[in-house]
Parts: C-alpha cells; structure tokens; sequence
C-alpha cells in the first residue's frame, strides 16, 4: 500500500527560512515554523509534524491476561490557527497483545505514514523504552540489516516519563485536550483511545502512550524549530 503522507518543501525553502527567523528574532520569538510540512494524499489535511507512540500490553495477572497494547500515529495540524496552537489528529491506532504483531503494526504505520521522507519523521516512538528490550532488540537487528541503522525502531520516554506521577500527568493532558469548548485533540473515525478513556482503568497502555504523547507535545511544542538556528540543510530531491 502507497504511503498516504507526501512532503510539501516551499519553492523558495531557504529564503523562506531566513524570513521566518528573521521574524522570530525582531519579535523575540524562540520559536519558527519550517519551511516544509506534510499532506494527507487522501484528505488534503495539512502537517507541521507526525508522531508516534506505543503503550506495552500490561502485566498478565492471575485471571487477568492484561488489556492489550497500543501504537498510535497523531498530527499537528496546519491550518488557520497558530502554528504554537496547532491541534492534534488522531491518524491511525491499533492494539494487540502480542508483542511481535504490535510491532508489526508499528511498521505498517510508520510506512503508511511517511516514514523516511525526513529523517526525523516517525523516527522514534513515544513510551518506555525498558520493556521488552529483547524482543526489540531482536527485531531490531533485522531491520538494520535490511535497511541500515535508520531503519530501526526507537522508543524515547515521553516528557516526566520517571516521574512517579507520570499516569497522572499524562491522563490530566489528555483530558484537557479533549475538554468541551477546548478540544484540541480530534479522534477521527478511530475508537479504540476513545473507549479506553470511557472505560478508564489505571495504567491503561492506551490512555498512557497517547497521553505521554501529548503531555510531551504540549511542553515542548516540538513541530517548531529553535529560531537560533541558521542552516537549513535542502535534503536530495526535494522540492
């Protein structure tokens, strides 16, 4: 299946760029928009920036197999608002209980997604980088050696990820993206974090995958550059 994500570079990328940190700098912003974003080829929307996260499948208990991982693709969205206010978008989900097929799904997605249009895009996935390091690790080196050391799945913690608070960071961020009169978080026609958050049981890997995501994405509004910055490096073949 042809990825339904395309690159959008400006014509004018570098000019662009120095106009845009030039502006950030009169103003006293720390912060620029890029001169390029991505497009949804099925429905027109509009990208600063695509992230992914996963939530491990919980503990198996005695009577009690655990609820089921879950890996997620969400977008920054372009539009009329602020690139600083951009809304998210729920893009594609899935859960599985069995690790080697919620990895899967985290390369089905990545290249469904766009993975390998800028090296940074869908890079790496959002949550705890300590479970399951074997299983990983070993997919890992199969993929390096098909693909080299790019094509290899990372996990990076999400913002406060060792806090010993840090669920409650994260369902505290969802929520409030998903407030009445505030929402900022749009699900799509997605259901699987919708029901998880109906349903709403501790720990749940769902509500923390998505929640760290966006705990981290409301901290660091990460789909902007810093304005200090001066290169612009024009990657081979883009335009």
């Amino acid at each position: 299946m042809p990825p339904k994500i395309k690159k959008v570079t400006h014509e004018y990328a570098w000019e662009l760029l120095r106009a845009r940190q030039d502006q950030a700098n009169i103003t006293g912003q720390p912060l620029k928009e890029r001169p390029f974003h991505y497009e949804n080829t099925e429905t027109g929307q509009q990208y600063y920036d695509l992230y992914a996260c996963i939530g491990w499948p919980s503990e198996v208990k005695d009577g009690d197999e655990g609820q089921p991982g879950y890996v997620a693709i969400i977008g920054t969205v372009k539009g009329q608002k602020k690139p600083q206010e951009a809304v998210f978008q729920l893009l594609a989900e899935a859960e599985n209980k069995d690790i080697p097929s919620l990895l899967d799904k985290c390369l089905e997605l990545r290249a469904l997604y766009g993975f390998g249009l800028h090296p940074d895009l869908l890079r790496s996935w959002w949550g705890d980088p300590e479970r399951f390091i074997t299983t990983l690790s070993l997919l890992n080196e199969k993929l390096i050696e098909q693909g080299g050391e790019r094509s290899a799945i990372l996990v990076t913690p999400p913002d406060d990820f060792y806090s010993p608070k840090s669920f409650d960071h994260y369902v505290r961020s969802l929520r409030s993206v998903i407030v009445e009169n505030r929402v900022r978080l749009y699900f799509g026609g997605n259901e699987i974090l919708k029901n998880r958050l109906r349903e709403f049981r501790r720990d749940d890997p769902a509500v923390f995958a998505a929640g760290g995501l966006v705990h981290s994405l409301l901290s660091r509004t990460m789909w902007m550059d810093q304005a200090r910055e001066n290169a612009f490096n024009v990657e081979e073949g883009e335009g």
